[in-house]
């Protein structure tokens, strides 16, 4: 797959995002957000929090980041958290086997090779590698045998304590070990959702496609918790009558998408129960808010030999990009394993009681990638239409900047009035910057390159009547309004 080169230039260009530790060399899956950047991952996130959170009416907490042994051997992460790992015998570079034969059947054309990765096992993905006659890509050397690499960052608890524990690989599980005393404080009743979102650590062994293979990134997690033997039809005021009609862009294991109606979906039981449902609908407008372009997205179930340790049934979200389809979130139906196994493993008794019945509660999961998020609505927005100028087509929930404020010139008063406005605006509460530096067209494109929803310019009838030009990023239309007319409707939104 080919890189992103509008996409790629602006995020360099710009600062959006960029290789940390730059001034020595960087380092691999490794990425620093610079101030537009930043300003549209908080918005994702924002977005994220009122899909999920507010909708749903969920709990939202923090847990630690360095997580300790016990819990993860609980979870699973010690004995299967691995990555199928081939060493150069000649430079001793390490690949990802998985990752180096997509990589091999993408270039070649291969569609049907590059499905079949998924499903296979170590010993197949090493005959693959044999058979396509893989080599080191930095040496030409020969690739050795198949091993299986933990991909958790380790470290010790305490000096000299002996104490093992692991930088988290992902924020379920200090919503998992955390259930029992949230149910003593709160006393919900099921279903109920827990959220969590927060920074996570995953030894990547081969960190590539800026920031879709990172070492360190941003999860945002909601797992929904529920009575296995009591499904309801209603969940934070979402009733199954208002979703099934609703059409998905879906793919069937095996199968080429198609768009599916969600109450098709639960028929034919591709998607586990109505909990699920109400997920895939929340991510399905959430990208659809950020300005993803139809067509551009799909959910895909995954295949029996897919499926994590834990999971009954998965749909991953994936987006189509620059580098293929990769995955943006991931929707499990976890049953019972992790309540069940940090009660087995702690000695501690972890359920909810129901009309005096005790229920070890069922989880249906929806773990979002940040990071991958905001790098593939930027590989999905860039557009040339009707500029001499790459920019960003986004969602103006999520861009950085509602408005700019320009003043026309580098008159005193137009000045003036262009700084009260942007008082106004700030005091208002809107997501505002200035500039004054550089022509009109020039701010004007500068604006756009970031996303930038609207631009507002001062000028000499401003100081007349109180009116301005505002300039909408997507038609590149203005129309002259005054400062009340823009702060009530920012008010009112």
């Amino acid at each position: 797959m080919q890189e992103s080169n509008g996409a790629l230039n602006i995020a360099s260009r710009r600062g959006i995002y960029y290789q940390a530790f730059g001034i020595y060399g960087g380092a691999g899956g490794f990425y620093d957000y610079g101030p537009a950047g930043l300003r549209i991952k908080r918005k994702i996130e924002g977005l994220w929090r009122r899909s999920f959170v507010d909708r749903l009416g969920a709990m939202e907490i923090e847990t630690t980041t360095i997580t300790i042994l016990p819990v993860l051997k609980a979870s699973g992460h010690v004995d299967t958290f691995t990555d199928p790992v081939a060493v150069c015998t000649k430079c001793k570079s390490s690949y990802r086997v998985d990752k180096l034969l997509e990589e091999a059947y993408s270039a070649s054309g291969n569609e049907e090779g590059y499905e079949s990765v998924k499903k296979m096992k170590a010993q197949q993905m090493g005959e693959k590698v044999k058979e396509l006659g893989l080599k080191c890509t930095k040496c030409g050397g020969t690739l050795g045998g198949i091993e299986a690499f933990n991909l958790m960052f380790k470290t010790e608890i305490g000096h000299g304590s002996g104490e093992v524990g692991y930088l988290r690989p992902e924020t379920a599980q200090g919503i998992f070990v955390d259930f029992k005393d949230l149910y003593r404080i709160h006393g919900f009743k099921l279903p109920y959702a827990i959220s969590q979102a927060g920074r996570a650590y995953r030894n990547e062994i081969s960190p590539r496609q800026q920031l879709v293979r990172m070492r360190e990134f941003t999860q945002m997690e909601t797992e929904l918790f529920f009575n296995p033997r009591k499904e309801q039809s209603e969940l934070g005021g979402v009733r199954i009558g208002d979703i099934k009609d609703r059409e998905l862009l879906f793919a069937s294991a095996g199968e080429k998408e198609r768009m599916v109606k969600i109450g098709e979906l639960l028929e034919k039981k591709l998607i586990p129960n109505f909990y699920f449902a109400v997920m895939l609908d929340i991510e399905n407008g959430m990208l659809q808010k950020m300005g993803f372009p139809e067509g551009r997205f799909r959910f895909r179930q995954l295949e029996p030999e897919e499926l994590p340790h834990y999971s009954k049934g998965n749909v991953d979200l994936e987006v189509n990009t620059s580098y293929g389809y990769i995955e943006v979130a991931g929707n499990a139906y976890r049953t019972d394993y992790d309540i069940a196994s940090h009660a087995r493993n702690s000695n501690t008794e972890i359920c909810v009681n129901e009309d005096g019945e005790k229920v070890v509660p069922h989880v249906v999961e929806a773990s979002m990638g940040l990071d991958r998020l905001l790098f593939s609505i930027l590989d999905c927005s860039v557009t040339s239409e009707g500029r001499e100028w790459e920019w960003l087509r986004l969602g103006k929930e999520i861009a950085p900047y509602t408005y700019a404020v320009f003043p026309l010139q580098k008159d005193e008063k137009i000045v003036a009035f262009a700084k009260k406005v942007l008082g106004e605006l700030v005091g208002a509460g809107m997501d505002t910057y200035y500039s004054e530096t550089g022509s009109i067209g020039k701010r004007y494109a500068r604006a756009d390159e970031i996303g930038v929803a609207y631009c507002i310019t001062v000028d000499f009838q401003s100081l007349e009547d109180g009116s301005f030009t505002i300039r909408d990023r997507d038609s590149a239309e203005q129309e002259r309004k005054k400062l009340g007319d823009v702060v009530d409707k920012g008010a009112r939104a």
